[in-house]
């Protein structure tokens, strides 16, 4: 039996979903946003062991049968409004939360990626330093909240720096996302750089970009894409941006030292999947920019015909039946 811890609304595991179906393959899918109002858990450490169930609007998951486990985009639980204390309500959600943290750390299977994992995976710091320690080219970077410093950094980088985000790029309000996007920066900004004391920022040197390189890994199996974001104004400094209609993708023909530096880069971090993004510059250099432990990969798919949600439900299968 197969576990898909998600949310509702997640088309990449829809697609991997219909692989298993044509499969006849048994799986779950785990809407974390119905726990606890919709669905239920239940735990029994007894003689050694846990033994329980999830209990699912789809049916009941006992755990014992769990041989591999997706987790892939959940959402928090969500509270019943029959709790009217708002301490109450957050009580109740902390609880939740912990309960599922502590399901997650008890269970004996097959992971893509486990959450411990995928936490210590996303420090954009420390992948910088095994990247380079494996061998990858990465660019000079700064993190920081002294104005100083970053106008000394502008200088080292010659007027060429970019500023990213150092943790989640985006800000969740209410009834909307906004997403943080990749920001060169210009002599003028420097103007206003005194705000960066409020909080610390990520620079870096911007590296030149003949194309942009994703490399989606699925197990042992490497999918790199070249993106062509300096065909558009619109991704040329971000290709999140999206301009598809201007910005080609095509299936890359990745090195085999780059790609294995690629499969050692995961294999550091035990991550059965991973998306890494580089740059191949206009010299044919390979420069690691940072890797994504639970990355999107279904516009490549679109776009390519590469079989990535295939090899996804592939690797789920086959794991649950070693």
């Amino acid at each position: 039996m197969i576990l898909i811890v998600t949310n509702k609304f997640d088309p990449h595991a829809d697609a991997v979903i219909k692989y298993l179906k044509e499969k006849g393959v048994g799986f779950l899918r785990f809407n974390t946003e119905d726990f606890p109002t919709k669905s239920r858990l239940s735990l029994l450490h007894e003689d050694s062991s846990f033994r329980g169930y999830i209990m699912l609007p789809a049916g009941v998951l006992d755990i014992a049968k769990i041989k591999s486990v997706w987790y892939r985009r959940p959402q928090p639980p969500y509270i019943s409004k029959d709790i009217g204390l708002e301490f109450a309500r957050e009580f109740a959600l902390e609880e939740s939360k912990a309960s599922l943290s502590n399901l997650w750390r008890v269970l004996d299977c097959f992971w893509v990626n486990h959450p411990r994992l995928v936490w210590a995976a996303e420090n954009k710091l420390y992948q910088l330093k095994i990247a380079s320690r494996l061998g990858f080219k990465i660019p000079k970077t700064l993190v920081t909240n002294d104005p100083e410093k970053i106008e000394d950094f502008f200088q080292i980088c010659k007027g060429e720096m970019i500023n990213k985000v150092i943790g989640r790029g985006m800000i969740e309000e209410k009834e909307r996302t906004l997403l943080i996007y990749t920001h060169k920066i210009e002599k003028k900004d420097l103007e206003k750089i005194d705000q960066v004391k409020y909080t610390p920022a990520l620079f870096q040197e911007h590296i030149p970009k003949k194309v942009e390189i994703r490399v989606t890994i699925v197990g042992k199996k490497v999918f790199p894409v070249e993106i062509h974001s300096q065909e558009s104004p619109k991704t040329k400094d971000d290709w999140r941006r999206y301009d598809f209609e201007k910005t080609p993708h095509y299936p890359h023909n990745l090195p085999k030292e780059v790609e294995d530096k690629c499969l050692a880069l995961l294999e550091k971090f035990q991550l059965n999947f991973g998306a890494i993004d580089m740059v191949l510059t206009p010299n044919d250099e390979y420069v690691f920019l940072e890797l994504n432990p639970n990355g999107q990969w279904l516009w490549l798919e679109h776009l390519t015909g590469l079989p990535i949600s295939e090899e996804m439900a592939k690797l789920l299968i086959k794991a649950g039946q070693d």
